[in-house]
């Protein structure tokens, strides 16, 4: 939409929208490192470079740049697959010391020396739990930059991949005008069959490990791989869903939600804060203390919480505040642009 509103203004879509994914990295570095190691926001910062050269090419090359992504993903996915299998082959899970915690003494980056960085070993286990959950913030800070390392090589070779597909996807169904009113009979030709396909790759994922149980080769290659390309799949049906029926919601319904994606950046960086806060030492440290059933309800109440903030936010100003600083760095210096940013 970017690169489009340029090229309507006879500009290059190129120095806002490095302005914008710079800014994007830069958030996306203290929040990895300050906050939580499991961000998002480098990683499209990113890609996004890719998107926006790609925003320039004709539909039908960037059609088949796509079908290259498609095929990336897919190789990744069986790769993971078999490196899973590979691991487990090799891997002797009763060669890691059963230790007690009240016998580890090692903390932060020394823990992770001791571990030889193996996040399963009860060495490793226990200093993360103490790191977030007791503190000091540099033991803290050692075990983010280490996840998010981890995290950030793993990106390359899964959901990163993924999340290119997906942004070059939106690319050609924008050029395409598949989000607009032409587009509606597009939109339900696929909504129900990739619907369909994609839980189906879901479910079938999952069947392994409850008829065999998840500790075997064959279920953990299957997850693995089939909910990687039930990722592929399941976001075309979930958008055009959106976009050709999200409309029709009732009011109540609707205004919330769409109000919550207009402050996406302000909400996904909400989230963080008050989670961290309530599982940090500095917080209610509640880091290692939470059961599955019980994060789920955290998550569930901060979630409404953050789309009740959105909702009354933006009853009152037009952006959110965090989309307005990112707007206001992005068209900095543009005079045009910058009358159309809210004061």
């Amino acid at each position: 939409m970017q690169a489009a509103r340029a090229a309507a203004q006879g500009q290059s879509r190129w120095p806002a929208g490095l302005r914008r994914l710079g800014l994007l990295a830069l958030v996306g570095i203290l929040h990895w490192s300050l906050v939580w190691y499991g961000d998002i926001l480098m990683i499209y910062a990113l890609l996004g470079v890719v998107a926006l050269a790609c925003a320039g090419l004709s539909q039908r090359a960037l059609f088949w740049v796509i079908v290259g992504a498609a095929a990336w993903v897919a190789l990744n996915a069986l790769g993971a697959g078999a490196l899973t299998a590979i691991g487990l082959l090799f891997i002797d899970e009763a060669a890691r010391p059963d230790i007690a915690a009240s016998e580890l003494t090692e903390r932060g980056f020394a823990a992770m020396m001791a571990a030889r960085f193996d996040p399963f070993n009860p060495a490793w286990i226990e200093a993360e739990r103490a790191a977030f959950a007791e503190g000091p913030f540099l033991d803290a800070l050692a075990f983010r930059c280490v996840l998010y390392t981890f995290g950030f090589v793993a990106a390359l070779f899964s959901y990163g991949g993924q999340s290119l597909f997906m942004m070059l996807c939106g690319v050609y169904a924008f050029k395409a005008g598949l989000f607009t009113a032409e587009g509606s009979a597009f939109r339900r030709r696929i909504a129900l069959p990739a619907l369909a396909l994609g839980l189906a790759l879901s479910f079938g994922s999952a069947l392994p490990s409850l008829l065999l149980g998840f500790d075997g080769i064959f279920a953990q290659v299957a997850y693995i791989t089939l909910v990687s390309l039930s990722a592929m799949v399941l976001p075309f049906a979930y958008a055009a869903i959106i976009v050709e029926w999200g409309p029709r919601l009732p009011s109540f319904v609707a205004t919330p939600l769409e109000r919550a994606g207009r402050m996406s950046f302000t909400v996904y960086l909400s989230e963080s804060l008050v989670c961290t806060a309530l599982a940090s030492w500095w917080g209610l440290a509640w880091f290692g203390t939470v059961g599955d059933a019980q994060a789920a309800m955290i998550a569930l109440a901060v979630w409404l919480a953050l789309v009740l903030f959105a909702t009354a936010w933006l009853s009152i100003f037009r952006i959110g505040p965090f989309e307005w600083v990112w707007r206001m760095a992005t068209y900095v210096g543009n005079t045009g642009a910058s009358r159309s940013i809210p004061a």
